[in-house]
């Protein structure tokens, strides 16, 4: 019973992610890890053993410990992408700002 409920649970996200892009709210490569991960999520759930399984075949004796070890890669990288988002974009209103007050400057000695 458990599964069906993370199965739609799944489901639902990644409706959820596609009528949010198809609408414009969010692109493509913002929702790529979410997708990524809520197919996972749904893979996971349809086949719970594939976990124990591939946590074998690393050689980790937990099952558990190799999801929240993925689940933190996967933090840590969106972390990271995102912090270089945030870079560019200060650099570009750093850069606009600059810009507007070189445009203000001539405008003031036209007048």
């Amino acid at each position: 019973m458990k599964r069906i409920y993370f199965i739609v649970l799944a489901a639902l996200v990644i409706i959820y992610m596609i009528v949010s892009i198809r609408k414009n709210k969010l692109s493509v490569t913002n929702s790529f890890f979410w997708i990524l991960f809520c197919i996972c999520m749904l893979v996971l759930s349809i086949f719970p053993k594939s976990l124990d399984w591939l946590a074998k075949l690393v050689g980790i004796t937990y099952p558990p410990a190799l999801f929240l070890t993925i689940a933190a890669v996967i933090l840590f990288i969106l972390n990271f992408i995102h912090s270089k988002k945030i870079e560019v974009l200060n650099k570009k209103v750093t850069d606009l700002a600059q810009e507007l007050s070189v445009v203000k400057e001539k405008v003031n000695e036209k007048k």
